[in-house]
């Protein structure tokens, strides 16, 4: 006897045993039970903080930014008591020096256009804080423009 012919009675047993196994019979779910219909959802809140992102070693305004900055100086607009924090952020590759130094132009230059788009220079904070430990990429190029609708404005 061959190794061959074994190996082969083995295999059609295996499959034998296989294809007499019922396979195991599932009842389709219960449809489910009509309902009233929810009430729409609230309106989501609009976020407290606008990103505004920048190629790397750069502090210049593209498009996307400035239809960030454009919501920026509507939102303050429309609401009376709202005040802007502008935080300036960089990239922690390279020197600390420059990040830092990077993340005030930044900064700078995010609140000057708000300015230039008619937001009072009073309801309106600076600030940076350098190097994003941790984060490498567009996330860590950006000045972040937050809303805070109760907070007195400080200039810096």
């Amino acid at each position: 006897m061959t190794f061959r012919p074994v190996l082969a009675a083995a295999a059609l047993l295996a499959l034998a045993a296989c294809a007499q196994e019922a396979a195991p019979v599932v009842a389709p779910a219960p449809a489910p039970a009509p309902q009233a219909q929810a009430p729409a959802p609230a309106p989501a809140e609009r976020p407290r903080a606008l990103p505004i992102f920048f190629e790397p070693w750069s502090a210049d305004i593209g498009p996307q930014a400035q239809a960030a900055l454009d919501e920026a100086a509507e939102r303050v607009r429309a609401a009376p008591n709202a005040r802007l924090l502008v935080v300036g952020y960089a990239s922690p590759r390279g020197s600390g020096e420059a990040n830092a130094l990077l993340s005030q132009l930044r900064a700078r230059k995010v609140y000057d256009a708000l300015v230039a788009a008619g937001v009072p220079a009073a309801k309106l904070r600076r600030t940076s804080r350098g190097p994003t430990p941790g984060m490498e990429d567009l996330e860590s190029r950006r000045v972040e423009v937050r809303v805070d609708e109760a907070a007195p404005a400080r200039r810096r």
